[in-house]
């Protein structure tokens, strides 16, 4: 579950992933929920990370914009989102967004 401790050794890791992908887990008005989501993605991602996050239509308030508290928090260990651009998407999957984050570099001020 998010926010679990040792998230590496639990999924059998040895050293943080080069890619994580997240879809249908940014929902809902639950901030307890997205901060430990954060916690999880702080404690899985290394300097060398891409996170991908999907979302559809019920993303949380102010996703779709690249803000909201789930960005907020996120910002403390992450550089800002990059949304990837819509025309890169399969013509199905258009109404959907991916946004891209990397672990801020230690000694980098958010």
């Amino acid at each position: 579950s998010w926010g679990a401790a040792g998230p590496l050794s639990a999924l059998g890791l040895s050293s943080p992933p080069h890619l994580i992908i997240a879809t249908g887990c940014v929902y809902g008005r639950d901030v307890g929920v997205w901060s430990s989501l954060v916690n999880s993605l702080e404690a899985l991602a290394g300097p060398e990370t891409l996170v991908l996050l999907t979302h559809g239509l019920g993303a949380a308030p102010g996703v779709y914009s690249l803000r909201g508290d789930f960005y907020e928090l996120a910002a403390a260990s992450f550089d800002p989102p990059t949304r990837l651009p819509q025309h890169a998407l399969h013509p199905e999957h258009r109404g959907c967004q991916v946004h891209a984050l990397v672990r801020r570099s230690a000694g980098q001020a958010p």
